[in-house]
């Protein structure tokens, strides 16, 4: 009897577009998702006291640094936004895109055991993480929103607005660029380990180009095309926009992040198909 002949359930075949995704077959395995998103927040809080509540000590204990170091220290202005607010804002954003794109690059590392035992989507995996990351910062947002309030009856002008519902867009914005720029270095990584390594520094040279714990505003003109350049740049001026009524937004900035963006999610989806069948003889 011909292979042809068999009444089969499944069928794997090997991937001709390298810019396939298939939705129908991620979504039968969405219980694998779940299960993946449990395993990396028990494996990160294993035997701790304190557990998930280390979501919310974790930025505020940065938030308390940025205020003693960048505020009463160095006297960075924070653009007429209270402090606490400004600096817990772009903490939240940045932990976002950098436990992203550190866990999106580490995919062929840490699961190449898996990989090679059984068959599954591959896109689950980054897939599980990028909503392991977005239940951390949904729980940080909502201390956000409360400091917000908070802030409001101290007197600062704090109101929502509809602008707000341009929020998630925000999110999603960042979340593509952080998961294309990890995708990108987890498939180049299976071939050159000190990429991994190498992201680390980068990430806190990065830091320091975007506008986290100072406004744009309070960069020199001199070096104003240097942080326009960077992708994020926008993306963090476009959220305090939206919050605070205050950023430097300029549409031509904001059309280059968003192609920016796209370019760095294409790529990465290309290159972790591909290199998804071949990276078990190389690893």
């Amino acid at each position: 009897m011909k292979f042809e002949e068999y009444d089969w359930d499944t069928v794997i075949e090997a991937k001709k577009n390298p810019f396939s995704i298939n939705i129908k077959k991620i979504l039968e395995y969405k219980d694998l998702i779940l299960l993946f998103v449990k395993r990396d927040i028990a494996i990160t809080y294993k035997q701790t006291i304190l557990g998930p509540l280390w979501y919310l000590i974790q930025p505020i204990c940065t938030t308390l640094m940025c205020i003693v170091v960048f505020q009463n220290i160095a006297q960075l202005s924070t653009g007429g936004i209270p402090p606490v607010l400004f600096y817990f804002a772009g903490t939240v954003l940045w932990t976002l895109f950098s436990k992203l794109i550190k866990g999106e690059s580490r995919v062929f590392l840490n699961n190449r055991y898996i990989f090679e035992k059984v068959y599954f989507p591959r896109l689950t995996v980054p897939i599980a993480i990028f909503l392991g990351e977005m239940n951390r910062f949904i729980i940080q947002f909502i201390l956000f929103l409360l400091l917000f309030f908070l802030s409001a009856l101290h007197g600062y002008p704090c109101r929502i607005t509809i602008s707000w519902l341009l929020l998630p867009a925000v999110i999603i914005w960042i979340s593509m660029q952080a998961i294309g720029l990890g995708l990108i270095v987890s498939s180049l990584t299976t071939k050159y380990r000190d990429l991994s390594k190498a992201l680390s520094f980068f990430l806190s040279l990065y830091m320091y180009i975007t506008p986290v714990v100072y406004p744009l505003s309070q960069v020199s003109e001199k070096y104003r095309l240097v942080f326009l350049i960077n992708p994020l740049t926008q993306v963090m001026e476009c959220f305090r926009k939206i919050c605070f009524g205050v950023g430097n937004i300029s549409l031509y900035s904001v059309t280059y992040s968003l192609v920016c963006t796209v370019a760095f999610f294409l790529i990465g989806i290309i290159l972790f198909n591909k290199n998804e069948k071949v990276f078990v003889d190389v690893i």
